[in-house]
């Protein structure tokens, strides 16, 4: 699956999950890491775990799992690694000390 069809459905599960405030990265050109950095923000840790819950059922669809999952237990940072595109879920309180969107290569897509 192309890594941009892959992005746009982590992007729709944020958003079945209600998430607030995505942001979707281009590092294609910028990064080998991964393509594309999606982060967003929750209300709550139960929100952010819900959200969490939508992408992976939003990829388990097509067959995609995350290579990795971390922070799913706290709720307030939840990183989910597919690869070529890499999920954060904030709190908001983490999102802006952290200010990880500071560090991505201009404005989201």
């Amino acid at each position: 699956m192309q890594s941009k069809v892959q992005a746009d459905l982590v992007v729709a599960g944020a958003r079945d999950g209600k998430a607030n405030q995505i942001a979707l990265y281009d590092l294609r050109e910028k990064s080998s890491l991964a393509d594309y950095v999606m982060i967003c923000e929750g209300r709550s840790q139960p929100h952010c775990r819900g959200i969490a819950e939508k992408i992976q059922e939003k990829l388990k669809l097509t067959k995609i799992r995350p290579l990795g999952i971390e922070g799913e237990m706290e709720g307030t940072w939840i990183l989910l690694d597919y690869g070529d595109v890499i999920a954060h879920i904030f709190h908001p309180d983490i999102r802006t000390y952290y200010k990880l969107d500071e560090l991505q290569p201009g404005p989201p897509l």
